[in-house]
């Protein structure tokens, strides 16, 4: 008889844990809706920098384009953990694949190569940094959550000197596989 007590204790266990786990991360995830979308837009973002920088470290043709898309990988790959520690702790699961937009993106540019590579990863660095500040700007001033708030901030100015860079290299010619490099 004990040891059917002790049996069904045992298995009433791990229902009381996952029932108080399920109630803190009900707690944890009192996010809004617009929070959570710019959580996940950043996580979005950091993922799709990430992958299409490391394609353009292998196929573009210009050390100056690669060197820029190394940086991507590089910041926005700090960028991208810390975002998903943020969404862990706010009980979010953090996005597993870039945007739809950033996917197809990344599909019509692994068919390209030399300086029509360039120019469209260039391109596509101008339009996607412009998006993310834009949104950026947007959670860093209307968050609810403080700490979503403070990491959109903290992120404007990286991704504004990303900006810079890409739109210098995109004028600049090094695209085109001339002009100088500002990338750090």
């Amino acid at each position: 008889m004990k040891t059917l007590l002790v049996c069904l204790a045992a298995l009433m266990l791990p229902v009381s844990v996952s029932a108080q786990d399920a109630k803190q991360d009900k707690a944890k995830s009192k996010l809004s809706r617009q929070d959570a979308r710019s959580l996940r837009d950043m996580g979005e973002a950091d993922m799709a920098e990430v992958q299409t920088g490391k394609l353009a470290a292998q196929k573009a043709s210009s050390p100056e384009v690669k060197k820029f898309a190394q940086h991507m990988v590089d910041e926005h790959g700090k960028g991208l953990s810390e975002g998903e520690a943020l969404a862990r702790s706010k009980g979010m699961q953090p996005p597993s694949a870039p945007s739809k937009k950033h996917q197809s993106a990344l599909k019509k540019m692994e068919s390209m190569s030399g300086e029509e590579f360039d120019r469209a990863y260039m391109q596509q660095m101008v339009k996607d940094h412009e998006d993310t500040l834009k949104k950026l700007r947007a959670a860093a001033k209307g968050a609810k959550d403080p700490e979503i708030r403070a990491a959109a901030a903290k992120k404007e100015p990286i991704v504004s000197e990303h900006l810079q860079m890409a739109r210098s290299l995109n004028k600049g010619g090094a695209a085109a596989g001339g002009g100088k490099s500002t990338a750090k």
